[in-house]
């Protein structure tokens, strides 16, 4: 392992080429066939209808915004749902998992200590930096990657990686090991700002961390810049369940975020496709 401690490193990035309403775009466009946001739609439709004195129609569209948010927040639909995001890149054992030069691992997993919190604050899928650390004590990687800076709009006076970097310190491993990465905004800069930091450390065989749903598209924007990675899912949140329930039918808050997450997730690989990123 290098001696280098990367805590202040100036990796050498290129001019970002997405711009700035592009990534507020890619935020706000898909709110639009959110659950929350489709409902939110057929709402404002049978009021309008209301309002025109078709109530027959404007209670067809209230009928169908319940049942478009009651089938998305059904537990059986999210795992459904998701599972099949998750399945293209199932989450490997420890012993298949092959020995590479770094790991790179991409965010969207912590925020950082604001008030009044005292700790970074772990996300649903800090899994992911958790699953890098394992990989690193196990010897699967010498120099830990850790990607994500803060969106346009974000209010955070630090990227998102140095909130990543305080968590693997906690979990043990040395800061000669990582290499901080705060310049990225979204899975495209991820992949090309993480490829510049393993040319940095001369990482041929990279290991790729992320959660298994966001892996599809993350292995494809790795490859159309021309990097093989070695995928290694983590945050798997779709769990195989032989014996329904009714509760399985029934709505619930943490379902229709799964289910969220995955049309969110399907949107991204659809625009990933038209815009040739992937």
């Amino acid at each position: 392992m290098r001696d280098k401690v990367w805590d202040n490193i100036e990796l050498n990035f290129e001019q970002t080429e997405i711009p700035a309403m592009y990534i507020y775009l890619s935020k706000i466009l898909p709110l639009f066939v959110l659950p929350i946001g489709f409902v939110l739609e057929l709402l404002l439709m049978a009021l309008m209808f209301v309002l025109k004195g078709w109530r027959r129609t404007a209670a067809t569209f209230l009928v169908s915004a319940m049942l478009v948010l009651w089938t998305a927040s059904m537990p059986f639909v999210a795992g459904e749902v998701l599972g099949k995001l998750e399945q293209d890149y199932p989450a490997v054992m420890m012993s298949e998992v092959p020995v590479g030069d770094c790991i790179a691992v991409l965010g969207g997993t912590v925020e950082p200590v604001l008030p009044p919190r005292v700790d970074v604050d772990m996300l649903e899928s800090v899994d992911r930096v958790r699953k890098a650390a394992q990989l690193f004590h196990a010897g699967r990687g010498k120099m830990i990657i850790v990607t994500g800076g803060n969106q346009p709009w974000s209010s955070f006076t630090e990227p998102e990686a140095e909130s990543m970097k305080v968590l693997l310190l906690e979990w043990g491993v040395p800061a000669a090991a990582i290499v901080v990465e705060g310049s990225s905004r979204n899975t495209r800069e991820n992949a090309r700002n993480a490829i510049v930091a393993m040319e940095e450390v001369t990482c041929d065989r990279p290991l790729l961390v992320t959660s298994a749903a966001h892996m599809k598209r993350s292995v494809a924007a790795f490859e159309k810049l021309g990097v093989t990675v070695f995928p290694v899912s983590a945050d798997v949140r779709a769990i195989k369940n032989p014996k329904l329930t009714l509760l399985d039918f029934l709505p619930d808050a943490g379902a229709l975020n799964m289910t969220t997450d995955a049309i969110r997730e399907w949107v991204g690989q659809r625009i990933y496709e038209l815009q040739e990123w992937n």
